[in-house]
């Protein structure tokens, strides 16, 4: 039923502010990270491990941000137009992908500094292990909700859709 769909509640011209301001934060944020990257390597701080996992997790950021600034491709979304839906698709999963790509690299980072802090243990020999699965493991289940045809637009963004929202088209 149509008119139990979420992109229903929003109208085009409250979506079209919500996706602005959403792609200007966005912006700000690809702008900041990159600015923290930038001085990273300028004052050569990636040497020490601890630094170079902040920057890891600044790439995370800056990929989320990438992210949300592609959902202002959804500016003046309509349904029926095939570039909208495969944009929308790939937007959502690639906004999920950058959720889990952040947490894991937080998770890491929290273990590490941890394990540094409470028993004075460097964990430099599992750098790999921090890189490695936190741009892994989300692929491993973020294809899912193609399965079952879940991201698309949900409210006015791209996202998995509920259960209640499926079989809006």
């Amino acid at each position: 039923n149509e008119s139990n769909c979420s992109n229903d509640s929003f109208s085009a011209s409250e979506r079209n502010r919500i996706l602005v301001a959403t792609a200007t934060s966005g912006t700000c944020s690809l702008l900041f990270c990159t600015l923290a990257v930038v001085i990273l390597i300028a004052l050569r701080l990636y040497k020490h491990l601890v630094y170079r996992l902040a920057m890891y997790q600044m790439i995370g950021a800056w990929l989320q941000g990438l992210s949300v600034c592609l959902m202002f491709m959804l500016y003046g979304y309509r349904s029926s137009l095939l570039y909208y839906r495969v944009s929308c698709k790939f937007t959502a999963f690639f906004l999920q992908y950058c959720i889990w790509v952040k947490l894991i690299f937080t998770n890491w980072l929290t273990f590490h500094l941890f394990c540094y802090i409470i028993f004075f243990k460097n964990f430099k020999r599992l750098e790999w292990l921090y890189i490695t699965s936190s741009f892994v493991v989300p692929l491993l289940f973020n294809w899912i909700p193609f399965i079952h045809n879940n991201y698309d637009i949900s409210g006015p963004f791209c996202f998995i859709r509920t259960s209640r929202e499926v079989g809006c088209e």
